[in-house]
């Protein structure tokens, strides 16, 4: 009786040890966002659009902020778009250059769907500095969402600043790759 006692109480604490584990202990899977999530990430980029954001270095901000950069904009959308589903992200605070080499699957331009990652940088630089979230290629042009700060006129006054539709052409060399969000399931 005894040792029947002893062995339920082993069996007991194994089991409800190995249960009380932190979720970053547990063994998790790695996946590609699926494409409904990708799309949910894009809509949540399409209502940062529409809040007057601004553009900040490092700045992740939930929506009802206003300051966010190109790499807390797409962790924020895909948080977002993660919540109430049994997904998470990798990691919650990513740059661009991270996201590209440590989350992501790299595709190529034709298998783009809306929410994809785009990473970009310099046109004579190899290098990725900027991520942008995909909506479509049509008519030879790549549209996306990005947060950024730029002077396009060269007057010193930055004529984008947060969070915006834009499209390039698709030969453009700012892109420097695709990807899908690696996530952990």
């Amino acid at each position: 009786m005894k040792i029947r006692f002893c062995l339920i109480f082993i069996m007991i604490t194994v089991l409800t040890s190995c249960d009380s584990a932190s979720k970053e202990e547990r063994i998790y899977t790695e996946i590609d966002a699926p494409a409904e999530i990708a799309e949910h990430a894009y809509k949540f980029a399409e209502l940062y659009e529409q809040s007057d954001t601004e553009y900040l270095l490092g700045g992740q901000d939930a929506v009802r902020s206003i300051k966010i950069d190109c790499s807390g904009l797409v962790i924020m959308c895909y948080k977002y778009a993660l919540v109430d589903t049994k997904y998470q992200l990798l990691v919650s605070d990513m740059t661009a250059n991270d996201m590209f080499q440590k989350a992501s699957t790299h595709i190529d331009k034709a298998d783009l769907k809306k929410g994809n990652l785009i990473f970009m940088g310099e046109p004579d630089n190899s290098s990725v500095t900027h991520i942008a979230l995909f909506e479509k290629l049509e008519g030879g042009r790549i549209h996306f969402i990005d947060s950024t700060q730029k002077d396009t006129d060269g007057d010193g006054i930055n004529d984008i600043d947060g969070v915006t539709h834009r499209d390039y052409s698709e030969d453009d060399t700012r892109f420097k790759a695709f990807g899908r969000m690696r996530l952990k399931y």
